[in-house]
């Protein structure tokens, strides 16, 4: 994460501007992941992100895998709302 990313996020949460998480949906996917040495498969489910400003709640339609793209999604809202807040 970069000096921008901490930033907005900082200034959404410690605000209480805004929340971004993800919401979990009945849609599954499968991983491969090692435990006690040993590879095995295992599924997760598909999220959706909720954006919580004030009392209002917007649930995306996108589906997202708990990973990376999540992650970087999250990011990416915060810094929109970042950039276009009222000075």
């Amino acid at each position: 994460m970069t000096k921008e990313d901490m930033t907005s996020m900082s200034w959404a949460l410690n605000g209480n501007h805004l929340k971004v998480y993800p919401v979990r949906t009945k849609e599954f996917y499968n991983i491969m992941v090692t435990a006690i040495g040993k590879p095995r498969k295992t599924s997760k489910c598909y999220v959706k992100l909720c954006i919580e400003i004030g009392n209002a709640k917007h649930v995306g339609k996108e589906l997202y895998k708990q990973e990376v793209e999540m992650t970087s999604k999250i990011t990416e809202i915060y810094k929109h709302y970042y950039k276009t807040r009222k000075k």
